[in-house]
């Protein structure tokens, strides 16, 4: 299932903000993380992102057992230029944990500004539970992820 977002303004303006690791902290550390840091380098037609990321999830009891409810993310963003915006491939190591988790990204154009849509995946390397697992990190991921869609709404409304 993809998480999309639609914005009133050009996709230069949201690009803009996606670009600058000090907004990428920020949001992070507003939206609850514990820390954040964020690296990106741009090229004219690639821009790759990396991010190590340490937050706290409520667990359920069942995954409780399996995994610390303290997670370091390392998140990796290659994006493509298009030409009516940008695509992306993201991957997310989680420290630890056997779970391959990632997304195709894309931020296009639309006729009344832009449009930001993620598609997260997730496998589960885990017997027994792995599908509970991937269940879980999804609906956390895509929940996360419309967060963070929201608070780039609010930046970019001022």
């Amino acid at each position: 299932m993809a998480v999309k977002c639609q914005f009133d303004c050009e996709v230069d303006e949201v690009w803009a903000l996606l670009c600058d690791p000090d907004f990428r902290v920020e949001r992070c550390v507003a939206l609850g993380e514990l820390s954040a840091d964020c690296d990106v380098d741009e090229g004219d037609e690639q821009v790759t992102v990396r991010m190590h990321r340490e937050v706290v999830r409520d667990l359920p009891s069942v995954l409780a057992r399996i995994f610390n409810a303290k997670q370091t993310l390392d998140f990796v963003e290659k994006w493509q230029r298009q030409a009516d915006g940008w695509a992306g491939i993201l991957s997310i190591t989680i420290k630890g944990q056997p779970v391959e988790l990632g997304a195709k990204c894309s931020l296009l154009a639309t006729p009344t500004g832009c449009e930001y849509v993620v598609a997260h995946h997730c496998k589960a390397k885990i017997p027994l539970v792995g599908g509970k697992v991937e269940k879980f990190v999804l609906a956390q991921t895509d929940a996360g992820a419309v967060e963070e869609f929201n608070y780039l709404k609010r930046k970019l409304s001022g």
